[in-house]
């Protein structure tokens, strides 16, 4: 009996004494929280994509509107809303965000005026509220974030037609 249990006592030390398996077991451990972590790294690079898309449509359709009549007809605010929403002036592509399919997408074009030294100039200003449509969205929902709103802003001198 006492060579069994030497036997049985000695692989068990031996077992503990070698290396060979520590940085499988490790990784094994370290995985699931890399994999999180890249995931993480992944969508918030997703949303600065979408955000950086929103910005520079928003600058196309001020550009457009800064070159047009004031008021702003009617006509020319849909094609603005195509050209920021679609990136084309008859709407006929698809959405550049995702986020403008959703009813709670808002995107506003208001005309101001701004005073420097005694002169007077307009300025056409576009609005967006977009909800962001996460690449893993149900990693965000597990986390508590059902719900994150892109907003962005851009202002234009009016330079007129």
């Amino acid at each position: 009996m006492s060579n069994f249990l030497n036997s049985a006592f000695g692989g068990a030390k031996a077992a503990f004494d070698c290396r060979r398996a520590v940085a499988a077991v490790e990784f094994a451990l370290l995985a699931p929280l890399l994999a999180l972590v890249m995931v993480g790294i992944f969508d918030f690079g997703y949303f600065l994509n979408q955000s950086n898309d929103l910005t520079k449509s928003l600058r196309v359709g001020a550009m457009l509107a800064a070159r047009s009549s004031l008021p702003i007809p009617n006509s020319l605010q849909t094609t603005i809303n195509n050209l920021v929403k679609t990136g084309t002036t008859d709407g006929s592509g698809e959405f550049i965000i995702p986020g403008w399919s959703h009813a709670d997408a808002d995107l506003s074009v208001a005309t101001s005026t701004f005073s420097s030294g005694g002169t007077d100039f307009k300025v056409i200003r576009l609005v967006a509220s977009v909800p962001y449509e996460a690449y893993f969205s149900g990693f965000l929902q597990t986390y508590g974030f059902n719900t994150i709103t892109m907003n962005a802003a851009h202002e234009q001198a009016f330079v007129g037609d």
